[in-house]
């Protein structure tokens, strides 16, 4: 078995002091990162819905952004659509052969006519969907705002706490 030891330089702190501030600490940084976690979620649905390929605008103002606390230290952000076509959109499919009625409201839409929803369906028994990814491109134009944000969060309680 290894020792292991450290050192903890409380600065102009006494012991107490150092315990109390801990103690505001710990109450501060959870609704801090909560707050920053909203942010992030809130932030990368809007630039996703902004990406969205659009029809009829279903897939867009289905997507939403949300903060799940899995413990009391772990919060998750989720953000996407409980659309059907939310996954083929964003990753693309295999060639499958899709119904030729499912197609036709998009095929009157977009074509102009209801009657090529059948040579659009074999295309897509053919090819597959292309992939139109939105919410991979949020995320990653997102990133370093969302690193930033987080230590602005754990920052903004170390100085509240007294840390800074």
């Amino acid at each position: 078995m290894t020792d292991v030891s450290f050192t903890l330089d409380a600065g102009q702190f006494t012991p107490d002091e150092l315990a109390q501030a801990l103690d505001r600490l710990d109450s501060l940084l959870t609704p801090k990162l909560r707050g920053a976690a909203n942010d992030i979620a809130q932030k990368v649905a809007g630039d996703a819905r902004r990406k969205a390929p659009v029809d009829t605008g279903t897939l867009a103002s289905s997507i939403e952004g949300v903060v799940d606390q899995v413990s009391d230290i772990i919060l998750v952000v989720r953000v996407g659509s409980n659309q059907p076509q939310a996954a083929p959109q964003e990753f693309g499919t295999d060639p499958f052969f899709p119904p030729p009625s499912e197609l036709r409201d998009w095929a009157r839409r977009v074509l102009g006519d209801a009657d090529l929803a059948f040579p659009v369906a074999q295309s897509i028994s053919e090819t597959g969907i292309e992939e139109q990814p939105y919410l991979r491109p949020a995320w990653k134009e997102n990133i370093t705002w969302a690193v930033d944000r987080i230590t602005r969060a754990v920052d903004d309680a170390l100085a509240e706490a007294g840390f800074a």
